[in-house]
Parts: C-alpha cells; sequence; structure tokens
C-alpha cells in the first residue's frame, strides 16, 4: 500500500475503533522500531481478521506511514487486540483477564522457555513479538507477522499431514519447555494456570446449552441412532470431566497448555518455494497447566484434515511422544520421562474432552465466514430454536459429515459412557 498523507481510518465489519488510537500513542514505539525514524505522516487501522474468524477478541490492523532521516517513507504495521464492549463480554474480562494474561505470556511466559533452548544452543521461537505503549485500557499490540511470510491454513479444508506434524512439533516443544521450567523453578503465577473452563456461566453454555443445540438438530446426522441415547445422558459426565481436567493431577504427564490451539491460532511461514518452514502460535489468552490431552485432543479434533483425523490419530500421538521425549532430554528434565501409554491413557481418561472439543471449537472451524458470527452468538440460549448462529453450525453439512465419523469414533473409545 502506498504512503498516504493524512490519517484515514478504515472500519470493516462495523467494528468501532478505540478511541485512545492515535498516532501519538504509538510515537515511542515507532522510534524504537523503525531504524532512521524522522515523522510519523498517517495512520490506518482496519479489520484484523473477518467475522467469524476471530471471537475473543476484537483484531485491528493498525498501519503507519513512516518518514525516514533520508526523506523516504515507509508503512510499519502491528496487529491491535482490543475488547468486546458488551455486558457479557466485560462479565467475563472481570473473572478472566484475558489481556493480562495473554501480555504476561508474551512477556513473562514465553521469554522464559525460549530461554531454555538458548541455554542448550537452540533458537526457537513460538510466536510474534509483542510490545508496550503507554496507556491503560486494555489491549495487546502485536508483530505483523504477514510479512515475514506467515499465514493461516484454510481452516474449512483443515490442516495436512505435514502441517500437523508442525504443530505437534512445536506443542511438544511448548509442552516439554513448560515441564522443565516448573521442575526447576516452581509452579506459574495462577493466572497462567486455572484455564478458562471453570467459569460457571461458561460452562453452562458449552456443556449443556451447545450439547441440547446439537441434539435440536441429531436427527439429521446418519447413523445418529446409534448414539443418541448416550448423548442424551451425557450432560453430567461432560461436566465432570471438563472439571477433572481443570486440575492437574500427578499421575498424568502435566505442562501448561496453550488452552485453545485450533487452525486460526496457529500461523505458518513459508519460503520463496511455498515450503513450509516454521509454525508460531497466538491468541496466549486461556493458558491451561494439567494433562497434555486437553491440548491433543483439542487441536487433533477440531483443525485437521477429515481424511486424516482418524486414521492418523495413532500416528499423530506416537509422532508428539517421540518429539516430547526428545525435547524434554534435550532440556535435561529430571523427572520420569512420560512414555507413549502414558499418554494414550490420559487421551482415554479425558475422552470426554475429545466430545467438548468437536461439540464447541470444531463447529466454528469448519464454518462459513458469517457476517453474524460474534462471540455473543455463543451464548444464545437455543432451547427454542431460535438461534440462527447455533442452527447454522450443527446443521451445517461439512461439519455433519465430520460429526458422523468421530461420534461414533469416540463412542468406541468409551469417551460418551
Amino acid at each position: 500500500m502506498p504512503p498516504q498523507t493524512q490519517d484515514v481510518v478504515i472500519n470493516q465489519n462495523d467494528k468501532k475503533l478505540p478511541d485512545w488510537i492515535k498516532t501519538e500513542v504509538f510515537q515511542e514505539l515507532l522510534k524504537k522500531q523503525v531504524i532512521g525514524y524522522k515523522a510519523t505522516k498517517s495512520l490506518r487501522a482496519s479489520a484484523g481478521a473477518a467475522a467469524g474468524e476471530n471471537y475473543a477478541t476484537i483484531m485491528f490492523r493498525i498501519e503507519f506511514d513512516v518518514e525516514l532521516n533520508d526523506e523516504t517513507q515507509i508503512t510499519k504495521a502491528f496487529m491491535l487486540k482490543a475488547p468486546h464492549e458488551t455486558e457479557i463480554y466485560q462479565k467475563l474480562l472481570q473473572s478472566h483477564n484475558f489481556f493480562d494474561i495473554e501480555r504476561g505470556m508474551y512477556f513473562k511466559v514465553v521469554p522464559e522457555l525460549e530461554e531454555l533452548y538458548q541455554n542448550v544452543g537452540h533458537e526457537i521461537k513460538f510466536g510474534a513479538e509483542c510490545y508496550e505503549i503507554d496507556i491503560k485500557d486494555h489491549y495487546v499490540l502485536l508483530e505483523d507477522l504477514r510479512p515475514r511470510g506467515f499465514r493461516n491454513v484454510d481452516r474449512l479444508k483443515g490442516l495436512d499431514q505435514a502441517h500437523t506434524e508442525s504443530v505437534l512439533l512445536k506443542l511438544a516443544q511448548w509442552h516439554a519447555a513448560s515441564a522443565v521450567r516448573v521442575a526447576s523453578k516452581g509452579s506459574y503465577d495462577e493466572k497462567f494456570t486455572k484455564g478458562f473452563f471453570r467459569d460457571p456461566e461458561v460452562l453452562r453454555m458449552l456443556c449443556t446449552r451447545n450439547l441440547q443445540s446439537l441434539l435440536n438438530y441429531i436427527h439429521l446426522y446418519e447413523g445418529h441412532e446409534q448414539y443418541l441415547n448416550e448423548l442424551q445422558n451425557i450432560t453430567p459426565k461432560l461436566l465432570e470431566v471438563v472439571m477433572e481436567m481443570s486440575e492437574p493431577h500427578e499421575d498424568d504427564f502435566n505442562a501448561l497448555n496453550h488452552g485453545d490451539a485450533w487452525s486460526n491460532n496457529i500461523m505458518f511461514q513459508y519460503n520463496e518455494k511455498n515450503e513450509l518452514i516454521n509454525t508460531y502460535f497466538v491468541d496466549l489468552q486461556i493458558p491451561k497447566w494439567g494433562s497434555i490431552a486437553q491440548d491433543l485432543l483439542y487441536f487433533l479434533l477440531s483443525s485437521t484434515e477429515l481424511d486424516i483425523k482418524i486414521s492418523k490419530f495413532e500416528y499423530f500421538i506416537s509422532f508428539y511422544h517421540k518429539e516430547l521425549v526428545k525435547q524434554l532430554t534435550l532440556l535435561k528434565y529430571t523427572k520420569t520421562l512420560p512414555t507413549l501409554k502414558s499418554i494414550h491413557h490420559s487421551l482415554y481418561k479425558y475422552g470426554g474432552w475429545g466430545l467438548f472439543a468437536i461439540l464447541n471449537v470444531m463447529g466454528v472451524v469448519l464454518l462459513d465466514s458469517d457476517p453474524n458470527a460474534n462471540f455473543e452468538s455463543f451464548f444464545e440460549d437455543d432451547a427454542e430454536h431460535k438461534s440462527n448462529f447455533k442452527k447454522s453450525i450443527y446443521t451445517n453439512p461439512r461439519y455433519r459429515k465430520h460429526m458422523e465419523i468421530l461420534l461414533p469414533w469416540l463412542q468406541y473409545r468409551g469417551a460418551l459412557e
């Protein structure tokens, strides 16, 4: 985009730009980030994600046209995350401050993980750079990764084997480093360990209302008679599994889970030949200390291609386990290394979490972009079939195709008992 000569604000999808976004707020940051900085000529803001691509926050792409000392101009861009202003969101923010947590992850937790690898001679990066500006409002300001060749994979298609392996490698590195860090320095601050899926209202929405929404349309699913009775009676079990997973158990291999590892929260870097060369995590708002079964079931069931989702599941767990042991050994983990069998045990133990993932996450992953999709849509009550958003998820032919394979698979694994 060519440099502009005046401030231009572009609002897309009716997203309100925070009032504090002004050129002077970013002045000191630009002086540090731009070599040869002379002056900021203009600011432009646009929606950083289309409707239906991001729910937990509002994303903006902030661009600055900067004049350099040699009289030339360049454009410097950042990604800004800001809060929704709705009553529901503000209430949740009081009990789970997404922004305080994520900024803490970027400024404290992630640098420690990366330092562990530096100490053994490996340069591992987990995500974008995060920046501070002098304001009191809730925000997360991140490096724009697009100029470096990063992008998301088409979530509707899902991740192929190569991309899935790349994510599992990064998860293994992340899990291993966090386990080593806690073994050597002690527990993380509670705000990084509690997780998001324990709030009573959130659990009612995810484990009760959404299950009822699925049941409203389950008659459309081929073969639903096979597991209908179990689904109709599983709400207490689902709540039990989610609550059990909310606390770490000594007999599990525990690590810091990303907590929201689905395809739109993962960016892939490609070279000039369009070859995959790196993987970064984004959206570090709901980390959770506990069994790594949480990240594995959440990611593999929500975000992979249908052709490999089940057929390659056992292979992917084996691939992850080998990388996890490799990373733990590299980082000189002092405790007993997890076995492949122990990881499978956890996946069966928390099998209900697989239902949680396909009920609450996979539907959004497989939903066509919808201008009406927003954070509040998740909290709609569909008891009388009045939620168009919920209907669009659970009647989506793409979603149904996945569910017709996954629900019997979970049943065979005992996850619906």
